[in-house]
């Protein structure tokens, strides 16, 4: 459960690993030995500065094979591997790849491992100047499953990716190969958009209550997201809730400050939310929980924080203040407003879509 980011970690592996990584292969040597690999090969030798860094630094490539990258060329409507820019071709290879080499083993740790890639175009990192990231685990998309699975690349909204072939070595580091292109991370609004079997009710939660600019373009954001089954069962109505309420719902379901991956809440302990009334994380039975409410997924990594699927519309626990020290510490949203567990249909819904938590302290523990 742990982030891997910082290039002193590559100098421990490269001392405490038993295995040198002295290879007489190059990067591109290593990718144009594989048949399932030529796509990348033919995108990597048209511009071969795309590689450059990873080339001379080392590191590990999370690498599509021919058929994941026809199928992202076909669904972004690119007429052909010739038609790809040069800038498209730089923003794709920068979120394969991770600046440090790390094995399967490294990737597979119980809980999951968040982990830096090279991708800092603003449009897909708003991380105050940070890299955006990948979850990789073999425990499910919170890492909490109890039985090891098959790894995976969690990214943006959008299906996993799966590992099929790890640990290839070349001289420099490792390339996995995985079955799908990477999801960009997309802004909030996007992100449910993109999940739009899921997070429409959500989407149109943020719509009613005119933030979806702000969940938007607010930098380190954490969202919990009730699924639409979640709010079917629950019977909501927006169009019965005030403005006011509906913002005041919102807030608590999130969170701003550092974001919170599933690798970086505690079990057990209580998170700040923009409502004024904290949320308690659960690790137990196989499964994340936010106040007893299961994440059905968890890390849809976005450009500007992170998102959690619920299984369930949050419940505020007691009468909760929007305090100013609450509003002002932990978010660029502003927020005024008080308030108490929402009536509902005869029940008590005290959150309805995307909890932002924030942390008064700033800083998640990683």
């Amino acid at each position: 459960m742990v982030r891997i980011h910082d290039k002193a970690a590559l100098v421990l592996r490269v001392i405490l690993s038993p295995i040198s990584l002295s290879f007489a292969l190059s990067i591109r040597e290593a990718i144009s030995q594989r048949g399932d690999l030529s796509t990348l090969n033919a995108i990597s030798t048209r511009f071969p500065s795309i590689l450059g860094d990873l080339a001379s630094q080392g590191g590990t490539l999370l690498a599509p094979t021919n058929n994941a990258l026809s199928s992202y060329i076909n669904d972004a409507g690119i007429a052909d591997i010739g038609s790809i820019s040069e800038a498209d071709a730089r923003d794709l290879l920068s979120y394969h790849s991770i600046p440090i080499s790390l094995k399967s083993a490294d990737l597979t740790q119980t809980g999951g491992t968040i982990v830096n890639t090279k991708l800092m175009a603003e449009a897909f990192a708003n991380l105050q100047g940070q890299p955006n990231v990948v979850y990789a685990s073999a425990f499910g998309s919170t890492g909490q499953e109890q039985a090891l699975g098959n790894l995976q690349i969690f990214s943006g909204a959008g299906a996993p990716a799966n590992v099929t072939g790890s640990d290839l070595a070349w001289d420099s580091g490792f390339l996995h190969v995985i079955d799908r292109v990477l999801n960009y991370p997309q802004p909030c609004g996007k992100t449910a958009k993109v999940e739009n079997h899921s997070m429409s009710r959500f989407h149109e939660a943020l719509a009613a209550a005119n933030l979806t600019t702000s969940v938007d373009n607010t930098p380190k954001f954490t969202c919990f997201a009730p699924t639409d089954a979640a709010f079917a069962a629950a019977g909501v109505d927006f169009k019965s809730l005030s403005p006011k309420q509906l913002k005041d719902t919102l807030n608590y379901h999130s969170i701003v400050g550092d974001v919170a991956y599933s690798t970086a809440v505690e079990d057990g302990k209580e998170y700040q939310t923009l409502l004024g009334s904290p949320v308690t994380v659960r690790k137990a039975g196989g499964k994340l929980l936010i106040n007893d409410v299961p994440v059905e997924r968890g890390n849809v990594i976005m450009s500007n924080g992170v998102a959690h699927l619920l299984g369930g519309i949050l419940t505020v626990r007691a009468t909760a203040t929007s305090s100013a020290k609450g509003a002002s510490q932990s978010s660029q949203i502003s927020t005024k407003n008080s308030a108490t567990g929402l009536k509902i249909g005869g029940r008590i819904a005290g959150v309805l879509s995307g909890v932002i938590i924030s942390m008064s302290s700033g800083m998640l523990a990683l």
